[in-house]
């Protein structure tokens, strides 16, 4: 299985992390899920986490490239494993606006998590829960 490389943000705004609710199309289970996807051919890492944020959000971030952790795991989606690669990077928020969101049907909205909630809503996957905990510092 060949992996699959993504880039994905951690962006905290007044002590919340950025996410979105997604459902998997196959199972019905819900999901929160850090923005990010695909790394294009013509586009850099930081690019994609900062497309893909837009696309999955509506809100505009700027990455730090210095502040990222890579991880690798076996998410189960619509029916699939996929072998994945992504290097988390640490973002915020250029602006307040959020500009609607056009994305892929299984996107069900963006949530604002209360850093509290972050262990219990990504205890899912151990190696996207250790990202986010490394990238915020906890």
């Amino acid at each position: 299985m060949k992996s699959r490389v993504r880039a994905s943000v951690v962006v905290i705004h007044n002590d919340r992390l950025l996410s979105f609710l997604g459902v998997d199309p196959k199972s019905g289970r819900e999901y929160f899920f850090l923005p990010g996807g695909a790394i294009e051919e013509d586009e850099t890492a930081t690019e994609a986490a900062e497309r893909e944020t837009f696309e999955e959000t509506g809100f505009k971030v700027k990455v730090d490239p210095a502040a990222n952790v890579d991880r690798e795991y076996i998410f189960h989606w619509n029916g699939e494993d996929h072998d994945c690669l992504t290097i988390f990077y640490r973002a915020n928020l250029v602006g307040s606006i959020q500009q609607k969101v056009k994305d892929a049907e299984y996107n069900k909205g963006v949530h604002w998590i209360p850093l509290a909630e972050v262990p219990e809503l990504f205890n899912y996957n151990a190696e996207i829960l250790s990202a986010i905990q490394e990238l915020i510092g906890h």
